[in-house]
């Protein structure tokens, strides 16, 4: 019993790690039309600006999570910076090319980012994550040991599925995105702001991507391509939602997991 249970905290934990990140794939799909291959290098490289800061960086004084804080937030501020980039200077201008081409630009776009990661951080296994709560933390359940990674990365995963759908629905921006997602020509004469929407989709798109490699860096030995491959997963849960549905692309999430344990 308390096998099972250590293995289903597990699979929770990873199961939500990959939900986010197949959220962030069907965002910028919903929006801008663009299959992104590159969303899990996105993730990667914030990830490891993040975890250069969080090593890298020296830290005269600093308290441990004042230490965390810094890191993820510059990680995060990376990932967001990173999104609106590529939005502008290079998915801006493919909007209305066809499916296959957009597609191409994006494994351009991995390439580019892996490559590039590969020249700072080199081909190395990494065994040091980015700790997101207190190591010393833990609670006894069924004779289980949960450390209060397994309960932030829960908290944070269901947080941001429950956000990011209530700001789609209720929010003013978030209707504008869906009205995008709909039909941009049709938005753009109600006085939506297109090429504003899909900046942001991208932003978000991006910043989703750099949690889900933070969260992910407790589980794994990680490297530039470990948490590229992050995709695979993701884009198996997308595609279960039909690359649409917030809900399906959350349990797809588990059913890829579950599918690769098998």
């Amino acid at each position: 019993m308390s096998t099972f249970l250590a293995y289903t905290i597990i699979g929770l934990s990873l199961g939500g790690i990959f939900a986010l990140a197949a959220l962030g794939i069907v965002l910028i799909y919903r929006v801008t039309g663009v299959l992104n291959f590159a969303h899990g290098a996105m993730g990667m490289f914030s990830t490891f600006v993040a975890w250069q800061i969080f090593y890298g960086w020296p830290h005269p004084g600093m308290a441990p999570w004042a230490v965390t804080a810094e890191a993820i937030t510059v990680g995060l501020i990376f990932a967001m910076v990173l999104g609106l980039v590529l939005e502008f200077a290079v998915f801006r201008w493919v909007r209305n090319r066809p499916q296959i081409v957009k597609a191409v630009i994006t494994i351009g776009v991995l390439l580019t980012l892996q490559s590039t990661a590969s020249l700072i951080w080199k081909n190395n296994q990494y065994h040091l994550p980015i700790y997101i709560a207190p190591q010393d933390w833990t609670r006894q359940v069924a004779g289980v040991p949960i450390g209060a990674n397994y309960v932030v990365i829960v908290a944070v995963a269901l947080g941001l599925a429950f956000g990011l759908a209530a700001f789609l629905r209720y929010t003013a921006f978030g209707r504008a995105m869906r009205a995008v997602s709909d039909n941009p020509t049709s938005a753009s004469l109600w006085g939506v702001r297109v090429d504003t929407v899909g900046a942001v989709s991208w932003m978000l798109g991006s910043l989703i991507a750099a949690v889900a490699g933070i969260l992910i860096t407790p589980f794994i030995n990680f490297d530039t391509t470990s948490l590229t491959l992050l995709i695979v997963d993701s884009l198996a849960a997308a595609l279960i939602g039909g690359l649409v549905s917030l809900p399906l692309t959350v349990l797809g999430s588990g059913f890829s997991r579950s599918g690769s344990r098998a």
